[in-house]
């Protein structure tokens, strides 16, 4: 079994390699951004980070991401507000959010969740995030 995961995470980051992915992590907590960080970048993304929402905006606004890990609980601008926010002027970036949480139930029920790639509950399976921006990175390869 661990064999299987070592080879699933090699294909990521060989695939990672050929096509840079990019991805945005929102999070107030800087733990937790660093972990995402340094658990992406070994795995061939490139990262950028913001410390809460309103961070977050400016870059999206700015950059197209590939994947946007998003937490919903963070002062100034929440997850929540970016989210509507991004509905408004970004639709398109939605489908490429990641929201991780450890919101309880009642917070979480306030998150339209088709709105979203994906939504991965704190604390979180780092294999299962990885295979999560994996899948959404996949989804905006274009051949033009």
């Amino acid at each position: 079994m661990k064999n299987l995961r070592r080879e699933q995470l090699k294909r990521v980051h060989w695939w990672n390699a050929m096509f840079q992915k990019r991805v945005l992590v929102v999070d107030d907590d800087a733990a937790v951004r660093q972990l995402f960080m340094t658990l992406l970048r070994r795995n061939g993304y490139e990262v950028d980070q913001a410390h809460d929402g309103r961070e977050g905006l400016s870059l999206v606004r700015s950059s197209d991401y590939s994947a946007i890990i998003l937490d919903l609980m963070m002062p100034i601008t929440s997850g929540f507000e970016l989210l509507d926010i991004l509905q408004a002027e970004k639709p398109d970036a939605l489908r490429h959010v990641i929201v991780t949480s450890g919101a309880s139930r009642t917070e979480l029920g306030k998150l339209d969740a088709s709105r979203v790639f994906a939504l991965i509950r704190k604390p979180f399976d780092i294999h299962e995030l990885l295979r999560k921006v994996s899948e959404c990175s996949s989804e905006t390869i274009s051949v033009s």
